[in-house]
């Protein structure tokens, strides 16, 4: 029988060489923090987005709300009402609410037209109709829209009511 003389090596004893001192963990540590911290500035950012989004969502509701105002204030009567100068209405639209004014910023009195018009007299009349839009989370929005109704201030031209027409020229 042939024996042969094996040596198991002892464990290996990690000593730390006198020139190691921990750069390594410390590279590691920075580069954690860093990390960190633009994961947490990502994070802000998306947040910020996101309520930046609601807003200018809420902003657009607002403001078909107002828009709205005005349309309905152009197909109500209140337009029209030559008994007062002013008139306030609120409603609702889709969930949000608007309130229309309307107001004859002359009193409602008739502004004439340029002189060598061809038709002869004719005026116009002012309005204004300013609409507040609010929405489901308080965001208001204001439009204002104005325009003049053209009526006649004569009677010289009745015929302009007729299917006929009539011959401006005599």
């Amino acid at each position: 029988m042939i024996t042969q003389n094996c040596k198991i090596p002892a464990p290996h004893r990690f000593s730390r060489p006198n020139n190691q001192s921990g750069a390594a963990l410390v590279v590691a540590l920075i580069l954690l923090v860093a990390l960190s911290l633009m994961a947490i500035s990502s994070m802000n950012t998306a947040t910020l987005d996101l309520i930046m989004a609601g807003n200018e969502q809420y902003r657009s509701q607002a403001f078909v709300a107002a828009e709205a105002g005005v349309e309905q204030a152009l197909l109500d009567d209140t337009l029209y009402d030559t008994t007062t100068d002013s008139a306030e209405v609120t409603g609702t639209s889709g969930g949000v609410s608007f309130k229309y004014q309307v107001t004859r910023p002359n009193n409602g009195t008739v502004e004439t037209a340029p002189s060598n018009n061809s038709f002869g007299t004719f005026g116009a009349v002012h309005f204004r109709i300013r609409s507040d839009g609010t929405s489901q989370r308080g965001t208001t929005t204001t439009v204002t829209q104005e325009l003049y109704e053209v009526v006649k201030t004569s009677s010289d031209y009745d015929c302009l009511d007729t299917a006929g027409g009539c011959d401006l020229g005599t």
